[in-house]
This record gives C-alpha cells, structure tokens and sequence, in this order.
C-alpha cells in the first residue's frame, strides 16, 4: 500500500492541482514550493487539526498568526523570495520572517500567477463578482499565454487578465458598487474618467469591462474595454487609457486579491485535501493580512 503523503505534501500537491505551476509567468515570476521543511520538522504543537493559513502577503504579523493558529503550511499568494538572496538577515523585514517560519519548521508555498492564469482562478472570480448574476455573452483572456503548456492545460482558456461582455448593460455606478461589495466593503477608489465623462455622478453605460487583479497596466494595455478593473495602475498607462476614452478604476494592489483566498481558494483546497485523505483540517484566511496603504482625509488630522 502506497505511503499517504505528508499534510504539507498534500497542501502543496492540492495547490499544484488546482493551480498548475506551468501556468505561472517564469520569465519573471518566483512561484511554488519556495520555503520546504516537511522532512525535517514533525507536526508543529499549537492546534489539534492540520492548518495552512492563506495569505496575500507574508509580514510579522501574518506570521504572528501563523504561530498563534498552530499552521504547518502557510500559502502565501505573492512570492515570499523574488530576487535570489546572498544572505539571510535579520535585517531585512523579509527575510527576518523567512528566518521565523524556518525556526518554526513552517513551509510556505506560492502560487501567484499561476492563480492569476488559471481558469476559475483570481481574474475569473474578480469577473464573477462585478458581473453579480447578470448574462455575460462572452469572456475572454486579456492576454493568452504564448508558451508551450503540456497537453493538460492545452485548450484551455488560460491567460493573464479577462475581458467580458454583458447581455445588458449596467451603470458605472453599479460596477463600483459590485467591486466595493465584492473585495469586502471598501469605501474608496480610485476612478480615471476620460475627459468627454468628467462627471462621475452622471450615468455611464457600461457593457464590455476588462479586469486584472494586482496591476493591470501590462495586461490590460491592448483592450478596447470601456472599464479597466485592476488593483494598481501607473500614472502615463492611466493617462492613455482616458485619452482613449476609457474609464480605469483601481482598488489598491493586493485588495483586489485578497477576498479570493477566503471566498473561492479556501473550499478550492478543503475539498481537495478531502479528497487526499485530509478531511479533518483547518483552512484559514489570514485576518492579520493587509494592504499597506490607507485612505486618510487630511482634514481630520489633530
């Protein structure tokens, strides 16, 4: 009889299923298994069921809980190594908390575009929630992937960013309405009107919108969508994009990603670990996770 694998072999084999590791951009992307101790360390003392914790981002906080909730594997969206490193330092906020988690036999494994990529995966959700149960007649991926995939993933509908289509159209007012509602209650974003709409409180009807979680400006740069939906863009993409008579809407970089992890990647991965034999586990949403940016209105400053 074949050896059951490890709960952290089986959190990085359910990842590596749901999210294929081919569909990350490698060209410039750092994804996977980046920080592996399951040999070496036995099941951390701390909670009586096996837990991963999921994470947009890893900081002493995010590890703070870690520790706290008792986890063995954390999946941490964005890439906990990016750059190849030359030492290892306390110096360095980041690697002072890779330094941590090795301490404490914790591994961490990072999907990132291989998320983004993926068909249901993060740009698919963010088109789910802005279109909220209206009829979309078409979506396609922004920018499809180029590079051979291995015959599993070919035919799929693979690739960074989505545009789609509605069968009847909706306001701008209830886009952002949906977005706010969707990434969990937000009060604020930020809107790039092209000059012919200069006045947000008038209706703007809206039928194709293009999305990419994080930042858009590559991705979305070619797209002839009247709505551009993405985390973060720079100022001159901005600028063009109004110039061309298109509406760009920002969020914030790792707000338009977060909710995924609780909303569809927690049951993605509790039922695939139940499937591997792990039924019994805990799959948390990091609550200590955060994006580092606040809107504060210099009026209210003492």
């Amino acid at each position: 009889m074949a050896k059951s694998p490890s709960f952290n072999d089986a959190v990085v084999q359910a990842m590596r299923i749901l999210y294929p590791e081919e569909l990350a951009d490698k060209s410039w992307d750092n994804t996977g298994l980046l920080l592996d101790q399951a040999p070496s360390f036995p099941q951390r003392v701390g909670s009586s069921r096996p837990t991963v914790l999921l994470t947009n981002d890893l900081t002493e906080t995010v590890v703070d809980e870690a520790l706290e909730k008792g986890a063995t594997v954390i999946v941490c969206y964005h890439p906990v190594i990016f750059r190849p490193l030359k030492s290892l330092t306390t110096k360095d906020p980041m690697q002072a908390q890779l330094l941590r988690l090795i301490a404490a036999g914790i591994t961490v494994y990072c999907p990132h575009t291989a998320v983004d990529a993926a068909v249901g995966g993060l740009n698919d959700w963010l088109c789910d929630i802005l279109i909220d149960g209206d009829e979309e007649i078409k979506r396609a991926v922004a920018e499809p992937i180029s590079r051979p995939l291995p015959a599993s993933l070919q035919g799929q509908n693979v690739g960074y960013g989505r545009v789609f289509e509605l069968n009847q159209s909706i306001t701008l007012q209830t886009l952002l309405r949906r977005l706010s509602a969707g990434i969990g209650g937000q009060k604020y974003m930020m809107v790039a009107l092209p000059p012919t709409l200069n006045d947000l409180t008038k209706t703007q009807i809206i039928t194709k919108i293009a999305v990419c979680a994080g930042s858009g400006a590559d991705v979305l740069k070619n797209t002839d969508a009247q709505v551009l939906v993405t985390g973060e863009m720079a100022h001159h993409y901005a600028l063009r994009h109004t110039q061309l008579g298109q509406i760009v809407v920002t969020c914030f970089h790792s707000n338009s990603e977060r909710k995924f992890l609780e909303q569809r990647l927690k049951p993605q991965l509790e039922a695939q670990l139940k499937d591997a034999g792990y039924g019994d586990v805990l799959v948390i949403a990091s609550s200590a996770d955060r994006d580092p940016f606040d809107i504060i209105d210099v009026r209210d400053l003492a």
